[in-house]
């Protein structure tokens, strides 16, 4: 019914390399269905919870009920990633070890509808991990900061800070990327309700359209 659908003030758009990670997701919580049909246990259900979690944060951000974790800020050997705001995402093993990364992007560079341009979902630790990716799919040098992006300041929250702190660090964030002209997708992104994940369930929600959707698929290879 239309009044189950939730609002979403946001419009959440996947950047080509953000694709090809949920594939690589959705093809893994497959095999581990076909695997491991009827088990329970979270070591055995770590992509599929993984996957789930994924697609649901995505919605969240859709409907404004996520406005991500912290801001990344600048790091040596991560790059410059004052505008980028990071999701923590788990797989039910333990303390959430992935992260997806995305920048808000105004109304007027995506079409008409604000956006929130999703740059890379992978795995927090590792030499290829989600920070790196997200520097290199970006064309950011690891090491260099980036003059215009001064407009961010310094994030004065890290990622351990407290909500009610960080919260207001990710409103500013906000507010400085859809002032910002130069804030724009990257070449190729395109929306989510295009990309095949099943973002748009009418009742349950994407989370639960895709735990349906991988129980059903015994090969991990099949469908786009």
């Amino acid at each position: 019914m239309a009044e189950d659908q939730p609002n979403r003030p946001y419009q959440v758009l996947l950047s080509e390399g953000a694709v090809q990670d949920l594939t690589r997701m959705r093809d893994a919580a497959a095999a581990e269905a076909a695997q491991y049909p009827g088990d329970k246990t979270p070591a055995h259900n770590a992509n599929r919870t993984l996957y789930k979690n994924v697609l649901r944060e995505l919605q969240d951000l859709e409907t404004g009920s996520s406005k991500g974790h912290h801001v990344l800020g600048a790091h040596r050997g991560l790059g410059d990633g004052r505008d980028i705001v990071v999701s923590k995402i788990g797989d039910g093993t333990g303390k959430p070890n992935h992260r997806l990364t995305f920048r808000e992007i105004p109304g007027r560079n995506a079409g008409g509808t604000d956006a929130r341009d999703v740059i890379t979902i992978g795995p927090r630790h590792g030499s290829d991990g989600a920070y790196q990716q997200t520097a290199m799919r970006l064309g950011r040098s690891a090491d260099s900061r980036l003059p215009q992006l001064d407009r961010f300041g310094e994030a004065q929250v890290g990622s351990g800070g407290k909500a009610h702190q960080r919260h207001p660090v990710l409103d500013a964030n906000r507010a400085i990327a859809h002032a910002f002209d130069g804030q724009t997708p990257l070449s190729g992104s395109r929306p989510l309700s295009e990309a095949g994940f099943g973002s748009r369930a009418a009742s349950g929600g994407a989370a639960k359209q895709a735990g349906n959707q991988v129980g059903r698929q015994g090969n991990p290879h099949r469908g786009q």
